[in-house]
This record gives structure tokens, sequence and C-alpha cells, in this order.
């Protein structure tokens, strides 16, 4: 099979790539219509949250970063295409959307969870207030304020759902991670991906990046294909 049947027979997969893409360019077209703001996923306490933000998030990458979507859409087609062959399309959107938006709920979980645990509280106008009279330099603000309004945007948590799957139906496949200099089996790669995006989390050593994002898309992926797919499927692989 050639490179454009194979894609053209990924159905969800194809139009999940089309439309991230058209909504990109979208956003770099006008730059005056707000679309980032309105659709990415702010804390439910920032007066800018939306309930529909909980999956539009999942459209929305940003305009300054171009590798933001590029990656994330290289990973659709390369994982995706043999998820959806396996589920169908029906099955593989329910995976798809279930993961970003259990994903983007454990992100959201870990930053109430770190602000209650410094200000006993995640109420935001309590948080700035007590702000006000702890000595903080300007990197712990920024983290702070990274935690409360900083939207999250990107399909990263819904492809780590399928990063996830793909790891359960393939566990012996190889593949790259930096710095990693020779291929590992992807099981092994997401166990370390998982670890490296926990200690990177605690540590706030990549600030800006939703690690618990991906960690709960991996996790759920997995697990849906575990116990909501037949045994008899993914054991066949």
């Amino acid at each position: 099979m050639n490179f454009y049947s194979n894609f053209n027979s990924s159905y969800a997969v194809k139009h999940l790539i089309c439309i991230n893409i058209l909504i990109y360019t979208a956003i770099l077209l006008f730059p005056y219509s707000r679309i980032e703001d309105i659709f990415s996923l702010y804390h439910p306490n920032d007066h800018r949250f939306e309930s529909y933000q909980i999956f539009t998030h999942m459209f929305i990458h940003s305009e300054h970063i171009f590798f933001h979507v590029f990656f994330n859409m290289l990973a659709l087609f390369m994982f995706g295409r043999k998820i959806e062959n396996i589920l169908g399309i029906k099955k593989f959107l329910v995976l798809y959307l279930l993961s970003g938006f259990f994903a983007a709920c454990l992100q959201l979980l870990f930053n109430s969870s770190v602000l209650y645990y410094f200000f006993q509280t995640i109420d935001f106008s309590e948080i700035d207030q007590i702000m006000s009279f702890y000595s903080l330099n300007e990197e712990q603000r920024m983290t702070i304020f990274s935690l409360m309004y900083s939207p999250m945007m990107g399909s990263s948590g819904a492809i780590s759902g399928i990063v996830g799957a793909f790891a359960k139906f393939y566990p012996h496949h190889k593949i790259f991670i930096l710095p990693i200099p020779f291929p590992i089996p992807i099981r092994t790669a997401v166990f370390i991906v998982l670890f490296m995006s926990f200690l990177s989390s605690m540590f706030n050593l990549t600030p800006g990046i939703a690690h618990f994002a991906h960690i709960g898309g991996m996790i759920f992926g997995y697990f849906f294909i575990r116990f909501f797919v037949k045994k008899t499927l993914y054991e066949s692989f």
C-alpha cells in the first residue's frame, strides 16, 4: 500500500489532521479573531473558562510554535493510522476525544493541587491577595501565574492516548526517543516518557508544558484498550 492510499484509507486520522491544520492556518491568517483565546482551555476558576473548552482545546495550537502542530500531526499520522484500522472510526474517535478529555482533567487537577498545597485554597482572588504578602522572585511568580492563568491548548493529550493504545497493541514495536541513540520497544519508551514527564512536573524542569496531560492521555489510552476492547483483538497483534 503506497503512502497516499494508506493515508486516504485512515478517514478519522485524515480528517483530524486536516481540521487541526485548517484551524492553525485560520489562527495565523486572522490574528485578531481571538480563536486561541476563545477555544483554549482555562482553569475552571478563571473567568475565561467555558465548558466547551474541555474539547475545543484539542484543536488549538500556538501560532508562535510551528513545531507544536507539526510534531503532533506527525505523531497522529504515525500511530493513529494503525489504531484506527484496528478499532474502526467510531471507537478511534471515542479513544481520541476521551484521551484528550482525561488528559486535560488530570492536568487541571495537578495545577489545582499545587495551588492548594501552597496556598490552602484554589480561589484565584484569594491567591492573588496572599501573593501580595509573599516575597517571591520573578520565576516563582511566573510559575504560579502559569498554573492559574495559562490556557491549555494542543492535541498532545489526545495523541498521547493514541500512543498508549499503540503500546498496548504493539508493545515490542521499536521507536527512537531522544537522547537514546538506538531504537527501544515502545512499551519501554512509554514508561520512560511517563517517568520523565512526572519528574519534569514535580521539579518544573520544562515550564510551559502540560506534562500531566501527556501522562493522563497515555494512561487512559493504554487502559482503554485493556478494558474496553476485546482481549482477543489486541492479543492477536
